[in-house]
């Protein structure tokens, strides 16, 4: 038996491209030339593989589930206790995804480890990164519920990179906007992020914007070793943003028919039907430009007959991101106009710019605004005053409001 089992696994590993060992919740380890043995050690496989930060050495005892490129393993650790190990084939279709969830695992466990050093005495639950599409919880931010009496926290955090990072704050909000539905017992107070170090400038510029009264707030940055430490948000300085003089910069190319190019299109024309304080010109667009950042939101700059400032965003699908994305460009107006740069640049010229916050109008079909929309909006901060308007679906022919709704006011 312990020969056949031996040989199966060999035999796996000899036939793979480029075969890897994984443990849940550890790092993977690539079983390359002269970083691995496999040898039977009485009635069971002995596997040891190593790289230059770790080794790992389990008993074997059986194969649990062989398929394309995978092989399952029944292992132990020398104590005994339980630890399932997984081979598989990264050179073979599905290699992303088989590396993309052991990654989340291993964020998994740091983020548990994380939370059970920043949260000592308290209970850590419901950690996961499971994907949860009824409520929009993502597998890509492993998420977790701290509980100690009949007080909680919601708690989420960012793999590596800045597009995880970037959607970090919104997924958060609807976990804890979820958790609060769900606890009936329990007070959920706040909200825990951990963001990669060098990865939370733009989680933290964001959360000045956010209604302190709506929930706490504490940002944890961690380290390659997967060391983590808590930081103030507000010792972040200014944004890092510009404008130029109008028509220094070209719009971007974009193919007219595409559905978002359309609606631009037709908000530019019929400004007046999207709100009739708004003045029909001048409207720019990028601006400011938010270089290097692929948002998939048009955005509009507009200004109404008493000189107040409007950030317009359009989208014309579902996207949760939409609330947050278009927070990022009405900060970054916000910066420029109490700084005067739109008045030193020309823009506007003739009319006098108001002091007041710019509006922030949301536009988009009616029927295309996430669910998520209205939850994301109840915790900005009462100096954005944001409206919703929903479009009917004869849009792209002549655009006409359907609803039209201040902060997360529902739409009926």
């Amino acid at each position: 038996m312990t020969q056949e089992l031996l040989s199966v696994i060999r035999d796996f590993v000899g036939r793979s491209v480029a075969p890897v060992l994984i443990e849940p919740g550890e790092e993977p380890v690539p079983l390359t030339e002269g970083s691995f043995s496999i040898e039977p050690a009485g009635t069971r496989i002995l596997i040891q593989a190593w790289n230059e930060s770790k080794t790992l050495t389990r008993r074997v005892t059986a194969v649990t589930r062989a398929g394309h490129g995978r092989l399952e393993l029944a292992a132990e650790r020398f104590g005994k206790t339980a630890a399932p190990l997984i081979i598989v084939d990264e050179a073979r279709p599905g290699r992303e995804t088989t590396g993309r969830k052991a990654a989340r695992a291993v964020l998994r466990e740091q983020f548990r480890r994380w939370l059970a050093r920043q949260f000592p005495g308290w209970r850590i639950g419901d950690v996961t990164v499971e994907m949860d599409l009824e409520h929009t919880l993502s597998p890509v931010y492993p998420r977790a519920l701290a509980r100690r009496g009949g007080s909680g926290w919601a708690a989420m955090a960012s793999p590596p990179g800045p597009a995880a990072a970037d959607g970090l704050l919104t997924a958060a909000l609807i976990w804890l906007d979820y958790l609060r539905h769900r606890e009936h017992r329990t007070s959920i107070e706040g909200l825990a992020l951990f963001v990669p170090a060098g990865e939370d400038r733009t989680t933290c510029l964001r959360l000045r914007w956010l209604d302190p009264h709506a929930t706490r707030v504490a940002v944890f940055t961690y380290d390659e070793q997967g060391w983590e430490e808590q930081i103030d948000p507000a010792q972040h300085g200014n944004l890092d943003t510009r404008v130029d003089p109008p028509g220094a910069l070209p719009d971007p190319p974009r193919d007219p028919t595409l559905p978002e190019a359309i609606l631009e299109r037709q908000v530019r024309r019929n400004l007046a039907t999207i709100d009739a304080h708004l003045c029909p010109a001048p409207v720019y667009g990028q601006v400011p430009a938010l270089a290097g950042v692929e948002r998939g939101i048009m955005d509009l700059l507009a200004i109404d007959r008493g000189g107040r400032l409007a950030v317009i965003e359009l989208k014309v699908t579902p996207e949760p991101r939409l609330p947050i994305q278009a927070l990022d460009y009405w900060m970054r107006v916000r910066w420029h106009q109490r700084a005067g740069d739109f008045e030193r640049m020309g823009y506007f010229a003739g009319k006098a710019i108001s002091a007041d916050p710019p509006r922030l109008l949301l536009v988009a079909p009616a029927l295309e605004f996430h669910p998520t929309t209205e939850t994301i909006l109840r915790y900005f901060a009462s100096a954005i005053p944001v409206e919703r308007v929903g479009l009917a679906v004869e849009w792209r022919r002549e655009p006409r409001v359907l609803f039209r709704r201040r902060g997360a006011m529902p739409p009926h």
